[in-house]
């Protein structure tokens, strides 16, 4: 159900671990409201960089790690669900920007 509601309500779901890509995404999708994020995300990026760092990190037991992993199967799907839509949708917009370039 959450798949086919991204597919249907939202132009784009982007990571925060794939910045330049969503926000060329954004850009190209939504650029009422996202017109230059890029830009003005590299302008800001330094004072944003260790805004939500946890410098402590326990060390996780590979048991666990893949206990949690099999309790959050559907999250992890929805995920890569939500991943994948975005780099293909960048894929399109720099094919397009490719055909433009080499076919004037």
């Amino acid at each position: 159900m959450a798949k086919r509601r991204v597919e249907k309500e939202y132009a784009v779901v982007g990571t925060w671990e794939e910045t330049n890509i969503t926000l060329t995404v954004l850009e190209h999708y939504v650029p009422r409201y996202f017109s230059r994020a890029k830009t003005i995300f590299h302008m800001y990026q330094k004072s944003l960089a260790n805004r939500n760092r946890n410098n402590r990190k326990p060390q996780v037991d590979d048991d666990v790690r893949a206990m949690v992993r099999r309790n959050l199967t559907h999250e992890y799907d929805f995920y890569y669900f939500c991943k994948q839509r975005l780099y293909k949708q960048y894929i399109a917009l720099k094919r397009n920007e490719l055909e433009l370039f080499y076919n004037p």
